[in-house]
């Protein structure tokens, strides 16, 4: 049997419990209109794999009797039983959102077993309190309100309780127009509406806004390139790499913080959440145009910590519990102490030779933090499957050691989000389990034949491994056909390192890994 995540605590008994026609999910009284959407959830999985409709009913039952109970019981938030004997099922929830995941392993037990659910005893609660995915809307495509559901539904089988949207300019602020125009922004209406949708499942919809650096589009304008911290050429063709690499707010002027107060006021009260990422990453150019004074007089770390208290003193007039990238921070810790210690870091690292240093200096510093891996989709044409998994087993066992609040597993879209969403979903599965039960699911080949089955079913156990073969077979990057596109816009000092390196790809083994990519599509198919 394979369960994601693996559960804390379950006994394998003798026998089998049968599902019948004649049987239904019951609700206990005590149950609410939450546990409803839990019920048709599980209504919905046995008419899939079943293929009868199993009514929903609620009485004033304490046992099964031959039926699918759900019921609460006085336990941890997030806890769950289930209990399969010859009485019946009992899913039973230590609150709302324990009876849900209690829910979501019964799916996962019927989408393997059918009809003939194994007897069996399940104690389970999860090791993080905040399980997190965060998704790229803003570098290439913007889902659609669709798209986002069905990640949400997905995401929430797999106990995954936190979910971020990274936003630089893909949605429509009503003062940026002139910046979205043509790029298919999310609207209010598609927040509001994904929130609640997101309420149902459990899961916390958490905002997350670029407030200092990337602010590529923004900064390009008319209305608003004087706010950049360098000097913006109108007449500069598009640029993937000075997207990624440039494009600061000026610290100095202070239309800058009105500017980010402006979409904090208007972004802010879509969302339930109590908690707000207001990013502050990779501020590459801070001090090296307009602050270059300020810089050679100050430090970097200087401007970066008083700019970064600003945004966090305008995140916090709402109430907001402020979480920010730790990258440049980490550069600085002298300045870790000025940070409000009830401001949260999210320390990122997503290669597969990560090391626990920054988890260590973070929670040595007293800031509450998430560890942040990566299903390594960025500049990539499919994710790298092997570094994702290895970076997320590492960074989840730091967050253990060290004490962190979350894991907020990510997935970066820079030079246009190319890859293909489901490619991301292994990734995020994996760093779901994981994030519930460090101690769980860590075999690679176990993990990869558990997502197959759950995800594609008995006959297919062997997709995940031909899809990391598959993954494999990426001599060189995406984001290097950008390199050689923008070779003549980019200064020599820029653009020369990348040229070698495009230079010396091998021709014969990108041959190789084309001719293999063509035998394992044919296995796919």
């Amino acid at each position: 049997m394979f369960l994601l995540p693996k559960p804390q605590k379950m006994e394998i008994n003798q026998g089998v419990f049968f599902l019948e026609r004649e049987s239904e999910i019951v609700l206990n009284a005590g149950c609410n209109a939450s546990d409803l959407e839990a019920a048709r959830l599980l209504k919905g999985e046995i008419e899939k794999v079943n293929g009868f409709n199993m009514p929903i009913n609620k009485l004033f039952i304490e046992k099964p009797i031959k039926n699918i109970l759900l019921k609460k019981y006085e336990g941890e938030h997030e806890s769950y039983k289930i209990v399969i004997n010859d009485d019946g099922v009992l899913v039973l929830g230590g609150d709302d959102a324990g009876l849900f995941y209690g829910v979501q392993t019964l799916r996962q037990i019927i989408r393997q077993y059918s009809v003939e659910l194994p007897m069996m005893v399940i104690e389970d609660k999860p090791h993080f309190k905040n399980r997190g995915f965060y998704h790229d809307v803003t570098r290439g495509k913007v889902p659609t309100l669709e798209t986002l559901k069905e990640l949400v539904d997905r995401a929430s089988f797999y106990k995954i309780n936190h979910l971020q949207l990274y936003i630089e300019h893909s949605f429509a602020f009503k003062n940026l127009s002139e910046v979205w125009s043509g790029k298919d922004p999310l609207t209010p209406e598609d927040i509001l509406e994904l929130d609640e949708y997101c309420l149902k499942r459990h899961i916390e919809l958490v905002p997350s806004l670029s407030t200092f650096g990337h602010f590529y589009e923004i900064l390009t304008s008319k209305s608003y390139s004087h706010l950049c911290e360098l000097e913006v050429d109108e007449d500069r063709p598009y640029s993937w790499m000075d997207r990624m690499a440039h494009h600061t707010l000026d610290v100095s002027n202070e239309e800058s913080i009105q500017l980010v107060e402006e979409m904090l006021a208007e972004y802010v009260p879509l969302f339930t959440s109590k908690k707000f990422n207001i990013c502050c990453d990779e501020t590459f150019d801070l001090g090296k145009g307009k602050n270059a004074a300020k810089l050679e007089e100050l430090g970097s770390g200087r401007l970066y910590t008083d700019f970064l208290n600003k945004v966090i003193s305008a995140a916090k007039k709402y109430g907001k519990e402020v979480m920010f990238w730790g990258d440049i921070i980490l550069k600085h810790p002298e300045y870790l102490s000025e940070i409000p210690k009830d401001v949260t870091c999210l320390n990122w690292a997503y290669h597969a030779g990560a090391t626990e240093d920054g988890t260590r200096t973070i929670a040595q510093s007293g800031l509450p933090q998430y560890v942040c891996p990566s299903v390594t989709g960025w500049n990539r044409m499919m994710n790298e499957m092997d570094n994702a998994f290895i970076n997320i087993s590492k960074m989840v066992e730091y967050g253990r050691k060290y004490d962190a609040v979350g894991v907020l597993n990510t997935d970066w879209g820079d030079y246009g989000h190319v890859n293909l969403f489901g490619n991301s979903m292994p990734g995020m599965i994996f760093g779901a389990s994981l994030s519930w039960n460090p101690l769980g699911e860590k075999d690679l080949d176990k993990a990869d034949e558990a997502i197959s089955l759950l995800e594609f079913g008995e006959n297919n156990k062997d997709i995940m491994h031909l899809l990391r073969e598959l993954s494999r077979q990426q001599p060189f990057h995406w984001s290097f056909l950008n390199f050689w596109r923008e070779r003549d816009i980019q200064s020599s000092e820029v653009i020369d390192p990348w040229m070698e390196k495009i230079k010396a790809i091998d021709d014969k083994l990108v041959t190789k890994a084309y001719y293999k990519a063509l035998e394992i599509e044919k296995e796919l198919s």
